[in-house]
């Protein structure tokens, strides 16, 4: 089952804290590097995906229309 968007910033956020610490020997810190990378890639993607439907309202007939904020 795909992890949640909010599972994966958690995730994310104790990978950075791990290699903030200095404690991680050099290949665990690559691992865990590549790992946070894959991670933010996957973030982005997912919240790319939900402002493009943020980005659109259903109508009452069902049709999609932008939705945008008239200033």
């Amino acid at each position: 089952m795909a992890k949640k968007f909010e599972e994966k910033v958690k995730d994310l956020e104790t990978l950075i804290n791990e290699l903030e610490n200095g404690t991680v020997d050099l290949e665990d810190s690559i691992k865990k590097y590549t790992e946070a990378m894959k991670l933010v890639k996957e973030c982005d993607e997912q919240l790319k995906t939900i402002e493009e439907q943020v980005s659109k309202i259903v109508l009452e007939n069902g049709n999609l229309e932008d939705f945008s904020i008239e200033e």
